[in-house]
């Protein structure tokens, strides 16, 4: 790869107008410029489409129109089919780049074994949000700005702000539609570590991030039953999907179970459904979700 590689940009969107048009905004102010910048606009019907196609005509960026959603890893394999660039970095459209965020990617790679390149996510005043994580062969999350310890563990890049060698995210296969919500990056990160790449974390390469609520929130118990549902069903897929040497059935179920006992309901304490509105999960909820979870998971696992 050349020193400077050439670089692609790819945001994917849902009747999320106003949020993208900041988006681009922050790209428009970026002080290394990407070749291309393309918008995955799924059937928006809020303006999102009529603001793309004008910023398109505009050769600010290129649409790609998805016909019907299929989740996110769908979308992203679809700007994936039509890039140019030699390395692609994607950001989420409720995310704005500093200005020095591509210069950032760009340092990290710094050899051709070098197969994806991430860095910091803040929230929206600047605080840190997720700095370096990393996943064990569970499927669980580290975060060495948290205190965890990342050591000896795989390197996993989050969605909002990543990006990886083309050619080496096609040949594994790009994104895994399976995973249509969750665990979608974790899994393409793992068979890029798998495949023998390493991934890299630069410090200035850094995004802040909304976490905006989407329409598919506004019924927060439905919400609440289905991420439940989906952490078992894509953390078990991910899991036997890439780990069946190493970790049977019945090892992953005993290690979530005991991961559980000790947290009493972890899922019950994530940031997500707070961000939405709900401060507090009962106990009887708890317990329903756990179900979910459970059912998700022997159904991912069979799929893996």
């Amino acid at each position: 790869m050349p020193s400077k590689p050439t670089v692609s940009v790819i945001i994917c969107t849902f009747n999320r107008k106003d949020w993208l048009g900041r988006c681009l905004e922050g790209m428009d102010k970026l002080t290394i410029r990407p070749e291309e910048t393309i918008v995955v606009d799924g059937p928006s019907t809020d303006g999102t489409r009529q603001m793309v196609e004008e910023a398109e005509r505009e050769g600010r960026l290129r649409l790609v129109a998805q016909a019907r959603l299929e989740g996110i890893s769908a979308a992203r394999n679809l700007g994936l089919n039509v890039v140019q660039g030699e390395v692609v970095c994607f950001i989420d459209d409720d995310a704005i780049p500093a200005p020095d965020w591509l210069e950032g990617i760009l340092s990290g790679y710094t050899g051709p074994k070098i197969g994806g390149v991430g860095g910091p996510v803040n929230h929206m005043d600047g605080r840190l949000a997720m700095g370096q994580n990393a996943v064990d062969p569970y499927g669980d999350w580290f975060d060495a700005s948290k205190g965890e310890d990342v050591r000896g563990k795989y390197p996993v890049m989050v969605g909002c702000n990543m990006s990886f060698r083309t050619k080496v995210l096609r040949e594994v296969g790009g994104f895994d539609p399976y995973f249509r919500y969750h665990q979608d990056e974790t899994d393409a990160c793992l068979r890029v570590d798998l495949a023998g790449y390493e991934i890299s974390y630069v410090e200035k390469a850094v995004v802040r991030h909304e976490w905006c609520e989407g329409s598919y929130r506004k019924d927060m118990l439905r919400w609440y039953l289905r991420l439940r549902y989906l952490w078992g069903r894509n953390n078990a897929h991910l899991v036997s999907k890439n780990f069946s040497g190493k970790v049977t059935m019945g090892d992953y179920f005993r290690h979530h179970l005991s991961r559980t006992i000790r947290r009493r309901a972890p899922a019950s304490q994530s940031s997500e459904p707070a961000k939405s509105g709900s401060t507090k999960v009962s106990r009887v909820m708890s317990v329903v979700g756990s179900l979910f979870e459970v059912t998700g998971s022997i159904s991912g696992w069979r799929n893996g």
